[in-house]
């Protein structure tokens, strides 16, 4: 096996041939002036009658990324690997995992397609949005949930016991919050959103009946966009009077000036896995993913 790490890798490519104690190698890519991308592998030769598994998150810049994917594969098979497994640890397209308007194309469809066309018959991703976007991938698909991680960070925080309660922003998130709620023995709630009527504004809310002032608060969710939603949410209970808020949001994209707004909205803490480009911010802590994509491999 050898691991290949495309421009996107995070330096996660490095870090998990370590840990597996097999060769990596590095890639030569390049955008032409029209915008063209190449990609050339370092050292083709080693890769003859291998096992190769190719590193690329595909954020940001996501259609320059999957581009870059496709081509690596291909210089892949061409300089004689005999196998090809794709490490993306942010899957893009994956939230059009449905047809919602008559006419629209299914993103995350079309790129597994591609990918498997091109002979990767195995692909290992963390948090992937929905269980339905992975059923369109004809190999085999491992998705990595970093509810360990998460744990694992939160009791050297100090964040359990019966001052704690996870909540999830959305009944999607339902799942998340409950293995990490059993994870740290704690309660966890789904917030309720609603909009209001007068100022069409979207508003979330708590049960009345459940007391969360001087509480502990983990919200879990596996993407921050525009953080629109999260900063809504930590606005609301620190007007509850909790004691903090933390977030455990598996891939933190920050589009615009999403920082700016969870920053302002009283959350402590962000707690992250390393599968798009670091932010250096102290409101930020991320977690590295190595381990656990060490362990699927493994695992084959």
């Amino acid at each position: 096996m050898i691991v290949v790490s495309l421009s996107n890798d995070l330096g996660l490519g490095a870090e998990i041939s370590k840990a597996l104690g097999i060769k990596h190698l590095t890639t030569y890519t390049k955008v032409f002036p029209d915008g063209e991308v190449y990609v050339r592998l370092q050292e083709p030769k080693s890769l003859r009658n291998v096992i190769a598994y190719v590193v690329q998150s595909l954020y940001p810049n996501q259609n320059d990324k999957i581009m870059e994917l496709l081509l690596g594969i291909d210089a892949l098979y061409g300089a004689g690997a005999k196998e090809v497994k794709a490490i993306i640890p942010y899957m893009a397209y994956s939230r059009q995992d449905r047809i919602f308007l008559e006419g629209e194309a299914v993103s995350i469809r079309a790129l597994f397609n591609a990918l498997y066309s091109l002979g990767v018959n195995e692909i290992i991703t963390i948090d992937i949005h929905s269980v339905k976007a992975m059923s369109y991938f004809k190999g085999k698909i491992h998705n990595i949930l970093p509810t360990k991680l998460f744990a694992e960070r939160l009791r050297t925080l100090g964040i359990n016991g019966s001052n704690t309660i996870v909540v999830a922003p959305d009944e999607g998130a339902k799942e998340r919050a409950s293995k990490l709620s059993n994870e740290l023995n704690l309660k966890y709630v789904v917030i309720k959103k609603f909009r209001d009527r007068i100022t069409g504004e979207i508003k979330h809310e708590l049960p009345k009946e459940l007391e969360v002032s001087g509480m502990n608060v983990v919200v879990i969710d596996d993407i921050i966009s525009t953080g629109g939603t999260i900063a809504n949410i930590s606005k609301y209970l620190r007007s509850r009077n909790v004691k903090n808020i933390i977030v455990a949001a598996t891939h933190g994209l920050f589009v615009g000036n999403a920082l700016e707004k969870l920053r302002s909205s009283g959350i402590s803490k962000i707690l992250l896995i390393l599968t798009v480009p670091k932010i250096n911010d102290p409101l930020l802590e991320y977690l590295s993913p190595v381990n656990l994509i060490a362990k699927a491999i493994v695992k084959e």
